[in-house]
């Protein structure tokens, strides 16, 4: 094994490639030589400075790889084992992780821990998820998105209710491809880049309305967009601010769901089963010593996701 791996760390000033040692898992901690790491505006966030990291961060919490070493007290993971991540880390000692299993202090892969930016992944072992042998390095690296898109059927919507997806990007292409496997019709997608004046978007039609880019306007125009007692669905993760009039919510009553993830396992078993294809969706992989080209070209295109392909 290597005694050094390449890695793309985030200190408080820039992010640059560097050469680290590479480490030795602890008991509960799994090693995974990284095959995918895809990139998403989480991490473009956190390139910029707009979303708060520890020092020294190595990026990333879309990967896909394979188990390089396992520490004294990991159970049931071989070398060579197929994996991805979840990437969220609950502290399971809050009332939110002890009574409803949402935590109040949950860190995150990529943000708060050391992400998959790199030939090897330190992951804890209650991170990591084994592959079904029928879901490509591809697919599984691809599972993240897949799994917040499933957070909407936690808001209970149905398929005979009228609704509308406010963002024309990727994930709204996600988004209609997962909810068409369970029965929805097509949704109609609002583009919220485009202005007031080339725009119309209907007032009081829809039963619920489903945010995939947030912007103070966008949230106003959903508000107008459902009818009264109407659902807001709420999903991205802006950083910036976002501002709402409280009296235009008073007219329509909404019930909101702010939602962050769905089941991981379910999304795996969706990739697993070719229901679901992602390939489309796909701008290209490149190398890791093109991050500064990439993390550019992923800032502003989001018709297509950007992978790093550790083998090149």
């Amino acid at each position: 094994m290597a005694s050094k791996f390449s890695a793309l760390v985030k200190d408080r000033r820039k992010v640059e490639l560097k050469e680290l040692a590479l480490p030795k898992p602890g008991p509960q901690e799994v090693l995974v030589r990284v095959v995918l790491a895809g990139l998403c505006r989480t991490d473009i966030y956190a390139a910029r400075g707009e979303l708060a990291t520890k020092d020294d961060l190595i990026l990333g919490h879309e990967l896909a790889g394979t188990v390089e070493a396992v520490g004294a007290s990991v159970d049931g993971l071989k070398v060579g084992t197929r994996v991805t991540v979840n990437p969220v880390l609950p502290c399971k000692l809050c009332k939110g992780c002890l009574t409803r299993g949402i935590c109040l202090n949950t860190g995150f892969v990529g943000i708060d821990a050391d992400g998959g930016f790199a030939e090897f992944a330190l992951l804890p072992q209650e991170s990591i998820m084994t592959l079904d042998n029928r879901v490509s390095f591809l697919a599984a690296a691809y599972s993240e998105p897949v799994a917040a898109s499933l957070a909407v059927l936690k808001s209970g919507i149905r398929p005979s209710e009228n609704g509308a997806i406010f963002g024309k990007n990727r994930f709204s292409e996600l988004l209609q491809s997962i909810l068409t496997i369970y029965g929805f019709p097509e949704l109609p997608v609002i583009d919220t880049y485009l202005t007031k004046a080339n725009q119309t978007v209907p007032e009081g039609e829809f039963d619920y309305a489903i945010e995939t880019f947030a912007s103070s306007e966008v949230i106003a125009k959903m508000c107008r967009a459902i009818r009264p007692g109407g659902k807001l669905i709420l999903k991205s993760r802006q950083h910036e601010p976002i501002q709402f009039k409280l009296a235009d919510f008073l007219k329509r009553e909404p019930v909101i769901y702010v939602l962050n993830y769905g089941d991981f396992d379910e999304a795996l078993e969706l990739l697993s089963s070719e229901k679901l294809k992602i390939e489309n969706l796909v701008e290209g992989l490149y190398p890791l010593k093109d991050y500064a080209s990439v993390f550019e070209k992923a800032g502003f295109a989001e018709a297509k996701k950007l992978f790093f392909d550790l083998s090149l």
